[in-house]
């Protein structure tokens, strides 16, 4: 949206210390604000009515009513206690009740302007604005909650500002790149509610039955002294007629369908939470101020983001062995900064086929896996080094158990199996190729992970040698990204020391 600077038609407060007109946030934030607050201790008052009050409802309406007084009040006074100026460098922000803070971040320092809209403010027609300039973990700057219109012009008035536009006249609003423009044009990629079904079920998750168990942790006193005991249940299904009639095939069936009850429900918990989060995922190229990605996604939560192409370092694909038959991959992209989930992974196209990444991919000057390119595979070593430290551990814990616990646990060596099995897959699967620019490296079996890194992005690089690598001439090589997880950095695992001196002076 090419507007002036931020125009509002809220109320000002003068500052007369420093002679500048500061704004309050909109009135409306008290009521958004007093609704989280009174949602988060909806359990508070469900234990005071059941323990404290003893079921009764007079005291528990008077505390629920002195409750959302406070609250209220609360709210409303720190509303009035932060306000915020936009001048023609800097946002100014004063927050605080007893020890007042404030703060000034200038244009120049800002790295993303984000815009977050919940399920209420976009009926009232609100926003939240999010501000980071890199020196913190998460945001630097918070305005919430502004009206959509002020919130869309704040964050183009930063972007015009970084890219030298002085976008103060009002003609520029009817420029090649307004949001109506993007809005006409086709995105560079959407999907519909059959793509984020099919994303959801490759998305499988448990958070369902995680949601079910923290809140029967929380009402435990209105469950069984024994609930939360596998043991109790193990006894009582023991202790079954019915059970205990049943004939083996049976039983193995009653088994085969738990574990499939268990299966949909992991569906079903990743095709809801897809749906919650990519609903109308829509990607844009913006060209307005520095040239980048705009995307918009969210059901109840609706993140409104623009990411500058210049900052972009490398490109994700990701996939697995199902989801890779049927073409399916999600492409991410590594980036200087977090996204509004505080991901420093910006997710592009969370399903896609290959035609519809590389359109994506050319606008970022990353060029996908050429046709024919070869691929180093690593070190043999890398699977069974392991799997011989895993045969060894698990051979000695059945052993110890099956001689003095219970001869069934000599039955615990079998488990070496999958987790080898598991091992020489992720080691066919972790390759290497380089390009005069590019770096390729394929990484995982199960959860398959492409990173496309340019070299020109390349911060350092890290030979390293464990205790086990030194016998076998073998090196680690770590590649360091500006922006990279330090949890999870790019690695390439298990080769020869001498080809990892080699590849770390090509990358330097």
């Amino acid at each position: 949206m090419n507007e002036a600077p931020v125009i509002s038609t809220e109320p000002e407060v003068p500052e007369a210390n420093d002679g500048k007109s500061f704004r309050r946030l909109h009135p409306l934030s008290i009521l958004l604000k007093s609704v989280a607050a009174i949602g988060q201790n909806l359990i508070f008052m469900g234990v005071l009515y059941f323990s404290v009050f003893d079921q009764n409802i007079v005291y528990a309406g008077l505390a629920a009513l002195a409750l959302l007084v406070f609250i209220v009040g609360i709210t409303t006074l720190i509303w009035s206690r932060f306000t915020y100026h936009i001048g023609p460098k800097e946002i100014r922000i004063k927050s605080g009740l007893l020890s007042r803070n404030n703060r000034s971040i200038p244009f120049d320092r800002i790295q993303d302007v984000s815009l977050e809209q919940k399920l209420v403010s976009r009926i009232l027609g609100l926003a939240t604005v999010k501000l980071e300039t890199g020196a913190s973990a998460g945001e630097d700057g918070k305005l919430d909650a502004l009206a959509l219109a002020d919130a869309e012009a704040l964050r183009d008035t930063v972007r015009d500002y970084k890219s030298g536009v002085a976008a103060i006249a009002a003609d520029v609003a009817d420029g090649p790149t307004s949001a109506e423009d993007i809005e006409e044009r086709p995105p560079l990629f959407a999907m519909d509610n059959r793509r984020i079904f099919i994303a959801g079920l490759f998305n499988f998750s448990f958070i369902l039955l995680a949601v079910l168990g923290a809140i029967a942790q929380n009402l435990d006193f209105l469950l069984p002294d024994e609930f939360f005991n596998p043991w109790y249940w193990a006894e009582q299904l023991s202790e079954q007629d019915m059970v205990n009639g049943l004939s083996f095939s049976a039983q193995i069936a009653g088994a085969i369908g738990a574990l499939v009850s268990l299966i949909a429900i992991g569906m079903g918990s990743g095709i809801i939470r897809t749906f919650i989060r990519e609903y109308g995922f829509r990607l844009d190229r913006v060209d307005r101020g520095q040239p980048g990605f705009r995307r918009r996604r969210g059901l109840f939560t609706l993140t409104d983001m623009v990411m500058p192409i210049h900052r972009v370092q490398a490109a994700i694909l990701r996939t697995g062995p199902i989801r890779q038959r049927f073409g399916w991959y999600h492409l991410k992209f590594q980036s200087l900064a977090s996204d509004g989930s505080g991901e420093s992974d910006h997710s592009a196209a969370p399903c896609a086929q290959m035609e519809e990444v590389d359109p994506i991919l050319d606008e970022t000057d990353i060029t996908n896996v050429p046709l024919g390119l070869e691929f180093h595979r690593v070190d043999p070593a890398l699977w069974w080094r392991d799997a011989i430290i895993i045969s060894v551990i698990l051979g000695g814990v059945s052993v110890g158990l099956g001689l003095f616990v219970q001869p069934a646990f000599y039955a615990l060596i079998l488990l070496a199996i999958p987790i080898i099995a598991a091992m020489v897959l992720n080691w066919r699967h972790h390759k290497y190729a380089l390009t005069a620019e590019q770096l390729f490296v394929h990484a995982g079996w199960w959860r398959r992970k492409l990173t496309i890194l340019p070299i020109r992005k390349i911060q350092t690089v890290d030979v390293g040698q464990s205790p086990l690598d030194h016998p076998l001439d073998l090196a680690t090589v770590t590649v360091g990204i500006a922006g990279g997880s330090a949890m999870a950095p790019l690695k390439i695992n298990d080769i020869p020391i001498a080809t990892a001196m080699a590849l770390r002076k090509k990358l330097i």
